[in-house]
C-alpha cells in the first residue's frame, strides 16, 4: 500500500505539472521556459524538488524556490500592482532624472537569450554603461559607453525636455553606428496593473481531484502485480 500511495502521487504529480506547462502556453503570449520551468512537484511545502518515496503520503506542486524568492508569477495569480523589478529599482535609484520611473519594459529591439527572454548580460552590459548599476565599480569606464574603444557601443536617455524624453517615447536607447536611435527598453511612469490570469490552485486542485483515483487504481494493480509475496 505505501508503494502504490507514492507511486500514485508521483504520477499524479507528473501530470499536474506537464498540464500546468500546458495551461500557461494558453494563459500567457509568448511564454519563456523559465515561466514553463518555474513549478515542480515535492513531498515537502519548503526544499528542494523531489520524487514522493514510500511512506510519504502527500505531494505539492509549488513554484521552484528560485523563483519564489522573486516573488515570481504572485502578481499574476493575485492581481494587482506589481512590486518593482531589479531592473527598475536600479533605474528609480540610480537614474538622473525629474521622470517617476514606475516600469521598464523591454521593446522587441532588445537582444534576448536562446528561450525568448530577456538577456541579462545585455540588460547588464546596458546598466553597466549608463552607470547605474548597484556595484560601482562594475560600472562601464566612460559614461554611456560599454567600453573605452571608439567602437563600443553607445547608449543614452533622453532629458524629459528632448523630444524623445516625452511621453511614450522615453525610455533606453543605443545610438547606432549610423547616429540614428535605437530604443531598447520602455520606461513608463505607470505602475504595472494585472489581472488575476494565472488561476494555479483553481486549476491544480480541479484536474488534481479527477486524476488521482485513476492513477491510484492504475498503481495498486501495479503493486499487487509485482508484489514478492512470502
Amino acid at each position: 500500500m505505501p508503494f502504490a500511495v507514492s507511486k500514485a502521487l508521483n504520477d499524479t504529480a507528473t501530470t499536474l505539472v506537464a498540464k500546468n506547462k500546458q495551461d500557461m502556453r494558453l494563459i500567457f503570449k509568448n511564454t519563456v521556459n523559465y515561466t514553463l520551468n518555474a513549478f515542480g512537484r515535492s513531498p515537502f511545502k519548503f526544499g528542494p524538488m523531489k520524487m514522493v518515496r514510500k511512506g510519504q503520503n502527500r505531494v505539492f506542486i509549488r513554484r521552484k524556490d528560485d523563483r519564489a524568492k522573486r516573488h515570481y508569477l504572485e502578481v499574476q495569480q493575485t492581481g494587482g500592482p506589481r512590486p518593482r523589478t531589479g531592473i527598475e529599482t536600479k533605474l528609480h535609484y540610480n537614474l538622473p532624472t525629474t521622470r517617476y520611473i514606475g516600469t521598464a519594459t523591454p521593446t522587441r529591439r532588445l537582444k534576448r537569450n536562446k528561450s525568448g527572454g530577456i538577456s541579462m548580460g545585455e540588460v547588464n552590459k546596458i546598466l553597466s554603461a549608463l552607470h547605474l548599476q548597484s556595484d560601482k565599480s562594475t560600472n562601464s569606464p566612460k559614461y554611456g559607453q560599454s567600453g573605452k574603444t571608439k567602437r563600443s557601443r553607445q547608449f543614452f536617455v533622453p532629458a524629459p525636455s528632448h523630444p524623445l524624453g516625452q511621453g511614450r517615447r522615453f525610455g533606453i536607447y543605443e545610438r547606432t553606428p549610423a547616429g540614428n536611435a535605437k530604443k531598447l527598453i520602455n520606461i513608463s511612469e505607470r505602475a504595472a496593473v494585472y489581472k488575476p490570469k494565472l488561476k494555479f490552485y483553481q486549476r491544480m486542485n480541479r484536474f488534481g481531484i479527477k486524476v488521482y483515483p485513476a492513477k491510484m487504481q492504475k498503481a495498486l494493480k501495479f503493486a499487487m502485480r509485482t508484489a514478492k509475496f512470502k
